[in-house]
């Protein structure tokens, strides 16, 4: 078997590379876990990765008691007006 070890520091004090380690030590396969998150980072036009992007764009909106309807006519989106407060929260992420 070839296996390659690769070893990590977290920072602590910072709180995204706090919030990495503790969502790490969470989880019962570590590497099962770090691969498919690499991949997923690596892959972004997995549909899989768009499915939960969308997700949690939805869950925000929803946060922050927004609505947004899409409608399709005969097949076709029709254009929708995006309220402000989405791109605001959608810069920070």
């Amino acid at each position: 078997m070839n296996t390659k070890r690769v070893n990590l520091c977290f920072n602590l004090e910072n709180e995204r590379a706090r919030k990495a380690f503790e969502t790490i030590q969470k989880q019962v396969a570590k590497t099962a876990f770090i691969t498919d998150a690499v991949l997923a980072y690596i892959d972004k036009d997995n549909e899989i990765y768009k499915e939960i992007v969308k997700e949690g764009v939805k869950e925000a909106i929803e946060e922050l008691g927004l609505e947004m309807a899409v409608k399709k006519a005969e097949g076709k989106k029709e254009d929708t007006v995006i309220p402000d407060d989405v791109f605001e929260m959608l810069s920070g992420l």
